[in-house]
């Protein structure tokens, strides 16, 4: 059985102050690597290598499938390819159209959702969080970004905006505590809960501490004081 733990913040769409919804705490992410070495340190004996080789064919040809025209249950998800967008001609526009794959639970994730027990921690103190950081260099959240390559901070009320020294998007290295700040213009979108950024290139290989300063208040006005959220999850610089 898991546990998912999870803050109660307040609910804006409505005027009830007793309205609350909850918010996972995200512990970190995982990638096909990390789900490997996570089943290897339950027994598994087939080589890494060996089981990433199976699981990237895996995806590829699942990915193959679905996008000519197949629905694809996997066990976990089942996908279904899609179409947007107004047709007035019997031609395809890219441009106008788009081709997009619907998602939804399988089997054994249901059975997962059904097994899970949610543990409420209480009220959020602060209003900013930071819910997750992904490489956008890839198909798929990971602990690892990519020096040089687009990467996406998600959360909430992080939009940079101040004019105190502190304010910005730190690396901090965990070992030697050096910290590296992004340049503003490299924060190439800046929204409250959406954050995509530039990854500094001049970052050493190694294990970091991603946090985020602002005076963001939500308002008209920036808050006096700055205030920081640090990201949970420990992020590789490969």
């Amino acid at each position: 059985m898991t546990k998912l733990r999870a803050w109660l913040k307040a609910n804006k769409l409505t005027a009830d102050p007793s309205d609350y919804t909850a918010v996972p705490d995200l512990n970190g992410t995982y990638n096909v690597h990390s789900l490997v070495e996570a089943l290897q340190a339950e027994g598994m004996e087939i080589q890494a290598e060996t089981a990433v080789d199976i699981i990237t064919r895996f995806n590829r040809k699942a990915a193959e499938l679905t996008t000519s025209g197949y629905s694809v249950n996997t066990g976990l998800v089942v996908m279904q390819p899609r179409i947007r967008g107004k047709f007035t001609s019997q031609t395809f526009d890219p441009q106008k159209h788009k081709v997009y794959i619907s998602v939804r639970q399988g089997v054994a994730m249901r059975k997962a959702i059904a097994d899970a027990t949610v543990e409420i921690q209480g009220e959020q103190e602060s209003k900013m969080t930071i819910y997750l950081v992904e490489d956008l260099s890839t198909d798929t959240p990971t602990n690892t970004l990519t020096k040089g390559k687009n990467a996406r901070i998600l959360g909430s009320m992080v939009k940079i905006d101040g004019e105190d020294p502190s304010v910005g998007i730190t690396f901090t290295h965990t070992a030697t505590k050096t910290a590296t700040r992004v340049d503003r213009k490299d924060v190439v979108r800046n929204k409250p809960s959406e954050l995509i950024i530039l990854v500094p290139d001049t970052l050493a290989a190694g294990k970091y501490e991603v946090s985020v300063t602002t005076q963001f208040s939500g308002g008209s006005k920036p808050l006096k004081a700055p205030r920081t959220a640090t990201y949970k999850g420990e992020i590789t610089i490969a």
